[in-house]
This record gives structure tokens, C-alpha cells and sequence, in this order.
């Protein structure tokens, strides 16, 4: 009896599958939480596991803030081409939402320089955001600006008290722990755009100067 080795094309296959699964499985508790939000939270949902979620259920998002944060991060770190219009929509979306799990999928982003730089820089300026309120004393766990996320959301009226069920808040030390990121990425990073980003970041937020490292220096003229 004979076995036929599996080709490439079969291996990426079966590999495809596992990793839809996985995604599945890790975010089934999101399907889950869905069912307390508003109605249209779990077609949200089902829509961002899809592999080219729409700009619409990525900014309708904002308007689910117990699965919001996990669907955003998980589009965040997804691997692959991602359009300006999406990476758009997730910046804009991101800014919205205050939850520890979405902060670290952009955090994870921002630090990885096997990330394509345009999904790294607008995860910087998602946690420059961040930090700027942070230090105004805006942020809460699981904060969603009322009348932009319900714009955001088409216009579905959102009623989000400050602590929010199944929301994880974001840890009271944030503003300094995205300066220390900011410092190393400043410091270590391969990328010498990602490294002047952060640098100027690190300025525009009081940090101070960026500690001594690899030459931070813009390649733009």
C-alpha cells in the first residue's frame, strides 16, 4: 500500500486551517461576551474573524466595549497585507477604546520589527495617544467617548458606564510604561524611522531626551 506525501500546496493548506482554528478557539470567549452587548455585537464579531474585515465592523467596534478591545487587538497582530483604509479605521477605532488587552496587541505591534513599518508607526501613534491622556486623567477601564464611538458606530446611541463588564483597565503606570518602550525602540530599533518616531515621540510627551543608542535619524528628505 502506498502513502502519497503531502505536496506544499496541501501543507499550506492544513496549515491555513489550524490557524483559522486557533483564532476560533482563542476568541470564542469574544462570541461569548458578544451576547450581552448590543444586538448587531456578534455579527461584529463574526465579521472581524473574517480575513478582510470591512472599515465598518472595525470602527463599529468601538461601539462593543467587552469584545471591541479583543477583536481590535486581534486584527492588530494579524500577519498579512492591510490596506491605508483598515490601518486608518484601526488607529481611529484604537483611540477610542481603553482596555489592557487592545493596548497590548498595538504595544506587540509597535515593538516588532517584523511588522511592516506603516502598521508599526500608526501603532505609535495609537500609544502616543495613549500616554498624552493618560496624563490628563482621562482614561478609565473600558472608556468609549460616547457621542464619537456612537458616530463610529452608525449612529447606534451607546449608554457605556466607566467600568465596564468583562473590560480589563489599563494598568495606572501606562504613561510610564510607554516611555520605556518608547525609550528602547529610540535606543535598539533596526528600523532608523521607527527610531527617530519614537524618539520625537518621547520629546512631544516630556519624556526627555531618548536614551543614547543607534542613531535616531529620519531617512526621509
Amino acid at each position: 500500500m502506498t502513502h502519497r506525501l503531502p505536496t506544499q500546496r496541501t501543507r499550506g493548506r492544513a496549515l491555513a486551517s489550524l490557524l483559522a482554528a486557533s483564532t476560533l478557539v482563542s476568541l470564542a470567549p469574544a462570541l461569548a461576551s458578544a451576547q450581552s452587548e448590543a444586538p448587531d455585537c456578534v455579527a461584529i464579531v463574526a465579521e472581524m474573524l473574517t480575513p478582510t474585515p470591512s472599515t465598518g465592523a472595525i470602527r463599529a467596534s468601538a461601539g462593543c466595549p467587552a469584545t471591541g478591545p479583543v477583536t481590535l487587538a486581534n486584527r492588530w497582530t494579524h500577519r498579512g497585507p492591510r490596506s491605508a483604509g483598515e490601518r486608518a479605521a484601526l488607529v481611529e477605532t484604537s483611540a477610542l477604546m481603553r482596555d489592557a488587552r487592545l493596548y497590548d496587541g498595538v504595544s506587540a505591534v509597535a515593538r516588532d520589527d517584523a511588522y511592516p513599518r506603516s502598521d508599526r508607526m500608526a501603532a505609535l501613534r495609537v500609544l502616543v495617544g495613549y500616554a498624552e491622556e493618560s496624563s490628563t486623567g482621562v482614561i478609565q477601564q473600558g472608556h468609549v467617548y460616547g457621542a464619537r464611538a456612537a458616530e463610529l458606530s452608525a449612529g447606534r446611541q451607546i449608554d457605556a458606564p466607566p467600568t465596564i463588564v468583562n473590560g480589563t483597565a489599563l494598568r495606572p503606570t501606562v504613561r510610564d510604561d510607554i516611555g520605556r518602550e518608547l525609550s528602547r525602540i529610540a535606543a535598539e530599533d533596526r528600523d532608523p524611522d521607527m527610531r527617530y518616531a519614537a524618539k520625537r515621540a518621547r520629546e512631544k510627551l516630556g519624556f526627555g531626551p531618548a536614551p543614547v543608542g543607534k542613531t535616531a535619524r529620519s531617512t526621509k528628505q
